[in-house]
């Protein structure tokens, strides 16, 4: 399987692999088996919307399912995706396809309308299991917080193996959980800057690490070859963070501060420059402050930067990585995008990739 995370393209080589793009395929394996091959599936549509932020969701519609005469569905094809079934999934052309999701049938029903009945089944990744635990009251008696990340992920190691940057805590207290393990990780440790990471997950994998740490682009894209449409916005921004905390130790205040990139060629409008103050009893050095507040900054000035855009069908293009667009505008446009959110669509005709930016270089 290719490496989502790393591996690098040409236009032309994924035209040659996936024969100048026809005939999209999918596979839907379980226990390494191909579904649509092994009961001869009709795949009326399929959407896949994977995300940095959030759980990643796929939903697929099978057609020519429905006994009219004996008003029903067929049995094997409702056995087959029950509730829970681990599934991976594969989309490509022809004989070529890789692996861009793995996760669990969260709910099967069925449509009824102006066309044909159809079966519907909708696949979710392991971070919808994370968000619907419900609360957990847990210490983790850890010296890191990747450490507590290590502890939580085991328990979803049927849908995905984790991939963690080491941190480096030292932390001298347990550390306390009280929300459920998603806005454990997003909320309590990344949201506010105690840790500079980002966690989602792809295909098989879950990935708690450096933000954007991968820089090299998946793809080059030129408008009028695979990208069809492309709209970016960077926003006005000036603003100044501030972390409060305190060293127990030498009982005394110590704090940090970063600032918000500004925007390219920006006029500043206020002075003196607005300030985003936060208290955190855990920052405990002047260090841990400062981090705290680079980390917050940096994500900030990455929210700002935002935009959408539509491809060819790429099953390479997964969140986590970067696009290089090039030959459209050298200020506005010719950048390296940080893709949050990419949505494949498949239908009975044509396969579309969408993505959402956010962040760019």
């Amino acid at each position: 399987m290719a490496d989502l995370m790393s591996g690098s393209y040409t236009y032309d080589v994924l035209k040659k692999q996936y024969e100048n793009f026809m005939l999209p395929l999918v596979k839907l394996k379980i226990n390494g088996s191909d579904q649509v091959e092994k009961q001869n599936l009709s795949v009326a549509s399929l959407k896949a919307t994977l995300s940095v932020d959030g759980a990643s969701m796929v939903v697929i519609k099978f057609s020519g399912l429905y006994d009219e005469k004996n008003h029903t569905f067929d049995k094997k094809v409702k056995s087959t995706f029950k509730p829970g079934t681990v599934v991976e999934m594969e989309l490509g052309y022809k004989s070529k396809s890789t692996m861009v999701f793995k996760g669990y049938v969260d709910m099967i029903g069925c449509e009824f309308g102006d066309q044909s009945p159809k079966i519907v089944v909708t696949l979710m990744d392991a971070r919808r299991l994370m968000m619907s635990a419900g609360s957990v009251y847990r210490l983790h008696d850890v010296k890191n917080y990747s450490d507590a990340v290590k502890t939580i992920l085991k328990k979803y190691a049927k849908l995905c193996s984790p991939k963690v940057d080491d941190t480096s805590d030292n932390l001298e207290e347990m550390v306390s959980q009280t929300q459920n393990d998603y806005d454990f990780i997003i909320g309590d440790l990344i949201r506010w800057g105690k840790v500079n990471r980002e966690f989602f997950i792809v295909g098989d994998k879950a990935y708690f690490r450096e933000p954007h740490k991968e820089k090299t682009p998946i793809i080059t894209m030129q408008y009028g070859r695979e990208l069809l449409a492309l709209k970016t916005n960077e926003e006005y921004r000036d603003l100044k963070v501030q972390v409060f905390g305190s060293d127990e130790v030498k009982q005394e205040p110590v704090s940090g501060q970063a600032s918000v990139t500004k925007a390219s060629g920006q006029s500043t409008i206020i002075s003196p420059t607005p300030e985003l103050n936060i208290t955190d009893p855990t920052a405990d050095t002047a260090k841990k402050a400062s981090d705290r507040a680079s980390a917050i900054a940096q994500r900030l000035t990455w929210e700002a930067q935002t935009g959408r855009g539509m491809c060819i069908g790429l099953p390479e293009l997964v969140p986590g990585r970067y696009i290089k667009v090039e030959k459209l505008d050298s200020d506005l446009c010719d950048k390296s995008y940080y893709l949050k959110t990419v949505v494949h669509e498949i239908d009975e005709e044509h396969f579309r990739t969408m993505f959402d930016i956010e962040g760019y270089k």
